[in-house]
């Protein structure tokens, strides 16, 4: 059985196919080309996309909820209704994302989340970012200052365990007393350790990759800003090939020109991009909760009653769309970073249109409204037709 999406425009993202054809055979991709050039199968059912937008699914490294649901809510239902609303958003990869609790709290989100995850392995969840709770109260961001753990080895063991294996980012502070240990420890279990909601001065983090780490927590976010006599974070990853960075591209969290700057400076190659989305993504103005704390959304925008942004209500559509409508980033770079550069870091093998790849695509209009998403060839979302 063979379907094509025919007459789009297809970012692989390596080059753009104007008019192109994307066949599918089962869960996987059996031809991209020119549509002109194109032989197509006996009995291919034909998809006019013309004039759309085909990439990759969208990969997304750190989603804490969305849809009026959060991964906290140690709930089934939650998790379908995320799971659903990212899909509506071109996401056909998430990691579900946790926040430090007490001991007992944590370790229950764990097990209820991923024993969900494993139990529903069509779903777009393919693993857990554990953001803490081995985190540095001073840059605490919108976390709970009053969850916060102290790092050890026997700690992370716990909650690697009650993870079942799915942990695959892991956000930790590498200052700590403890923390290279635990980073050490994470990185021999598999675990992709990420700087973030730290004070590491330059000489901890050169440490910190020694010890494994490979990746650094939402940009310029939670982190001391770049400061030329005492180099910390920002210099790091702007200067270490070793560490992949995380970017929101909301506009707001980080400017413009400064996404302009860490293009020039770190490439498209070495940025992922992610939404950081809390459970007011796709909300009405008004007041929710993160971490047992009060956040009010107005104008897009999520804080603490205190002004501190509390996460995100992007998406990974919009991410796409604000990079390249703000910056002087192309169309492949802007793709590239929210699909292939976030697959390779947890090792899914996709985020490629090419024959043989898995077919998880996204079929977009010119201002990247999601009209489709496909994963393992089928069709997770469509968009209904409005009268």
């Amino acid at each position: 059985m063979f379907y094509a999406l025919v007459g789009g425009n297809v970012i692989t993202p390596f080059k753009e196919i104007k008019n192109g054809t994307v066949i599918i055979s089962g869960d996987k991709i059996y031809e991209v080309s020119e549509t002109d050039e194109v032989i197509f199968p006996p009995e291919c059912e034909i998809i006019d996309v013309s004039g759309k937008i085909i990439t990759p699914g969208f990969v997304d490294l750190l989603v804490h909820g969305g849809g009026g649901f959060g991964f906290a809510d140690y709930s089934v239902s939650s998790y379908k209704i995320i799971s659903e609303y990212f899909l509506s958003h071109g996401s056909t990869t998430i990691l579900p994302s946790l926040y430090a609790k007490p001991k007992k709290d944590l370790l229950n989100d764990l097990d209820t989340l991923s024993k969900f995850i494993l139990d529903n392995p069509n779903m777009n969840m393919r693993g857990i970012h554990m953001e803490g709770p081995f985190l540095n109260p001073v840059l605490k961001g919108a976390m709970n200052e009053e969850y916060l753990w102290k790092p050890s080895v026997e700690l992370f063991k716990d909650i690697f365990a009650a993870s079942r294996g799915l942990m695959k980012i892991m956000t930790i502070a590498p200052e700590l007393d403890g923390a290279l240990e635990v980073i050490r420890a994470a990185s021999f279990s598999g675990v992709i350790c990420s700087i973030g909601h730290s004070t590491a001065n330059y000489e901890v983090i050169d440490k910190a990759i020694a010890h494994g780490a490979a990746h650094i927590t939402h940009i310029f976010n939670a982190m001391k800003p770049f400061h030329h006599r005492l180099p910390s974070i920002i210099t790091a990853a702007l200067l270490r090939d070793e560490l992949k960075i995380e970017l929101i591209a909301d506009t707001f969290h980080v400017h413009p020109a400064v996404i302009e700057l860490l293009l020039k400076v770190k490439s498209s190659k070495n940025i992922v991009l992610i939404t950081d989305s809390i459970r007011a993504g796709g909300m009405h103005e008004g007041e929710y909760h993160f971490a047992d704390q009060k956040v009010v959304l107005k104008d897009n925008i999520a804080t603490l009653v205190d002004g501190t942004l509390a996460g995100s209500t992007l998406t990974l559509n919009k991410a796409v769309k604000n990079i390249i409508e703000t910056t002087n980033a192309r169309i492949t770079d802007a793709v590239r970073m929210a699909t292939l550069n976030s697959s390779k870091v947890i090792n899914t093998g996709r985020g490629i249109i090419a024959a043989g790849k898995i077919a998880d695509l996204v079929v977009m209009d010119e201002d990247f409204e999601v009209e489709m998403t496909i994963m393992e060839g089928n069709i997770a979302y469509k968009k209904k037709l409005t009268n």
